[in-house]
């Protein structure tokens, strides 16, 4: 963001390191380890604290709420996320979920009916959340977006669409089950989105442990009794999902029966909240439990800093600036496994109990190379207990990506266009030939 500079006196642009935050910075090089310190903290919060679902997409537990001690900021994040799932969809008209008091009092006053739909909906919320994200945390979550669908879509819960094209990759039905005979009603229910067409045997089943298995058991069964009474059509659209439907196994009917116990238990002690307040927040970076994320220091993260250590912004302000910037350059998640572009420079070094990494655009880099002497910077923010990354920012991939995705498509377009005249000129040929 550009902003006049009263030093300066001039408009300072994103880009741009302003000579008197060099000259601090030069004479006190702990100042460039406050200021990653400082975006650190200000991008976990802006992780942990926003309802964005794209932005918190870290690890999701194989079991869910299994093992936990103490509710760690994963728990966190993933049960506020239910608790909103539930407010904009399931209870969306009723407004159970508007506050923690309201959803309180519902638990405490609902029939016994209205209390085994709320688990239900716990679950299957609670299930839809996973899944978003899970594929939030996967590598290709840079190049594919995953969504949840509004107002009860039919067959589907979520889809997965390029972020290059805008085309959709895939549709898939979430399903979760407390127990064999919830497991039993989902299995049913997607044979018969099959058979109504509502359901495609190119979609995406995900489910808890022993879905698949029980799914082809049920079809076997649907088929063969198509068979027998001569339903021509049910046995194809039946035998072809067979074939060609996916399932994803994911927790299983105890955990997911734990996590609904869990939920519950937060509805009825006031918890259910659908935002993180400051407090909660900065609770769980005391904890130490935000780990694996890698944070972009930029030019504007370091300027709002310096800022706010001058005086010119209150610490409110740098906080907000420096989060939603953060947020535009932050890696977190699975990816963080993977990622080639990302290299250890030294040991997993704890801040405040925090391990984090940074990043450094090429822009960045050459200012930092000039401030401290080629390579110092990597030293300094490495003896403060950063992971440092190479000075390559990953939006650039994206671009090429993207770039190079078009140039193919258009390649592929003149090619058919090529071979259409081909066939056309051979047609003539053979005429005149056959003339």
């Amino acid at each position: 963001m550009s902003y006049y500079c009263e030093k300066c006196k001039v408009l300072h642009a994103d880009a741009e390191l302003c000579p008197n935050y060099i000259e601090q910075i030069k004479k006190d090089p702990t100042l460039l380890s406050q200021a990653a310190t400082f975006t650190n903290i200000a991008a976990q919060y802006r992780l942990v604290s926003s309802q964005d679902l794209q932005s918190v997409t870290n690890n999701v537990n194989k079991l869910v709420g299994s093992g936990l001690r103490y509710e760690g900021t994963q728990q966190l994040a993933r049960d506020i996320q239910v608790f909103k799932r539930l407010n904009e969809e399931a209870y969306r008209q009723l407004g159970v979920f508007n506050n923690p008091a309201v959803a309180q009092n519902y638990l405490n006053n609902a029939t016994p009916s209205q209390l085994t739909n709320l688990s239900a909906k716990l679950a299957g919320s609670g299930q839809e959340v996973d899944w978003l994200r899970l594929k939030q945390g996967e590598l290709r979550s840079l190049i594919e977006k995953s969504t949840l669908l509004n107002k009860n879509a039919v067959g589907v819960d979520g889809e997965t669409i390029s972020r290059i094209t805008g085309n959709t990759i895939s549709r898939t039905t979430v399903k979760a089950a407390q127990t064999q005979g919830g497991l039993n009603t989902n299995v049913q229910g997607i044979v018969k989105a099959i058979k109504n067409g509502t359901l495609s045997p190119d979609d995406i089943v995900f489910g808890v442990d022993g879905t698949q298995k029980s799914l082809i058991n049920k079809l076997s069964k649907e088929i063969a009794h198509a068979n027998s009474i001569g339903d021509n059509e049910a046995v194809a659209r039946l035998t072809t999902a067979q074939q060609r439907l996916t399932t994803t196994e994911f927790s299983n009917p105890t955990n997911v029966s734990d996590s609904v116990n869990r939920l519950k238990n937060k509805i009825g002690n006031g918890q259910a909240t659908t935002a993180v307040t400051m407090e909660q927040a900065l609770g769980k970076m005391a904890q130490g439990a935000i780990i694996g994320a890698a944070i972009g220091l930029t030019i504007s993260s370091i300027t709002s800093y310096m800022r706010y250590k001058n005086g010119e912004l209150t610490a409110e302000q740098a906080f907000t600036e420096v989060g939603e910037d953060t947020l535009k350059s932050t890696i977190i998640g699975a990816g963080m496994a993977g990622l080639t572009l990302f290299l250890p420079g030294g040991a997993i070094g704890l801040i405040a109990g925090l391990a984090i990494g940074v990043y450094v655009n090429s822009v960045l880099t050459n200012i930092l190379d000039e401030v401290f002497g080629k390579g110092a910077y990597l030293k300094i923010l490495t003896s403060s207990g950063y992971i440092l990354g190479v000075s390559k920012n990953l939006t650039e991939v994206i671009d090429i990506m993207s770039q190079n995705s078009i140039m193919t498509s258009k390649s592929l377009s003149e090619t058919r266009t090529n071979m259409e005249l081909t066939e056309k000129k051979i047609d003539n040929i053979k005429k005149m030939l056959e003339g």
